[in-house]
């Protein structure tokens, strides 16, 4: 399932950009609230995590879109964050991509196994040809309690982050907030799909449908998380996953080998 930006959100358009970053970010573009108030600090429950040992998820991250160093690794902080307040401890893999051997080595890749989601950051040229709507953020493909890859679009981020930009530059937005928020928003997003096996949205929380102000406000305040039960269904599908992971070593470790 996508995480949409907003449709109340006016996109900052992209050939316009480089040149506001030269003159002045006090842009005129308003940015529109999405959801009904009220909803803010519904997710502090889900930030009382198991007192049992935290499971843990493996995130193997092709960066296609070439996000700075910096950004990424604060990205992914910020989803390490979320999920640990669920509960649930990540652990990242950040994979070096060559045009020589990504393609042949992605079938081998640890990440295709039960116990790792692979989250693929596409630039431009490449979410455009997936035939998505403008405002789709992020994507879970699939369907079904075994997948294992995402995806999130760069540029989608970049739109939401200059809209948040001028929010705050226009005081709509009391917190500045950086690519980096939306970037691991946007991952945490998609990785719940799939952990969570959730086609459609909530109506609280990090799982909501539309990413608007209120939701990225939520996020720089820390409060945008699962819910509790959401928390717990987390936890208890990435131990589901460790475990046929670990069964499956041992039965390919026990198997003895093919006749010659």
């Amino acid at each position: 399932m996508a995480l949409q930006l907003s449709a109340s959100i006016p996109a900052f358009p992209i050939e316009d950009r480089r040149e506001a970053m030269k003159t002045t970010l006090r842009w005129t573009l308003s940015v529109g609230l999405v959801l009904t108030s009220g909803l803010t600090g519904l997710g502090h429950a889900a930030a009382a995590a198991s007192s049992e040992t935290s499971p843990a998820i493996t995130i193997h991250v092709r960066n296609y879109a070439g996000v700075a160093p910096k950004i990424l690794t604060e990205a992914e902080e910020v989803v390490t964050r979320i999920f640990r307040k669920a509960g649930l401890e990540t652990r990242w893999a950040d994979i070096v991509l060559t045009t020589e051997n990504d393609r042949e080595n992605s079938a081998d890749h640890p990440a295709s196994t039960l116990a790792g989601i692979q989250l693929n950051i596409l630039p431009r040229e490449m979410s455009d040809r997936s035939g998505l709507p403008d405002n789709v953020m992020g994507l879970a493909p699939g369907a079904g309690s075994d997948r294992r890859i995402v995806y999130v679009f760069d540029s989608k981020v970049d739109i939401l982050y200059w809209s948040m930009l001028s929010a705050y530059s226009s005081g709509h937005l009391d917190r500045q907030v950086s690519k980096a928020q939306i970037l691991g928003l946007a991952i945490a997003h998609e990785v719940g799909h799939v952990l969570l096996n959730l086609q459609g949205h909530s109506k609280y929380g990090i799982m909501r449908g539309n990413c608007g102000l209120a939701m990225v406000r939520d996020a720089a305040y820390g409060i945008l998380l699962f819910t509790p039960e959401q928390a717990e269904f987390l936890r208890a599908d990435v131990r589901r996953r460790n475990t046929q992971q670990s069964a499956g070593n041992v039965a390919e470790i026990e198997s003895p080998a093919p006749a010659r």
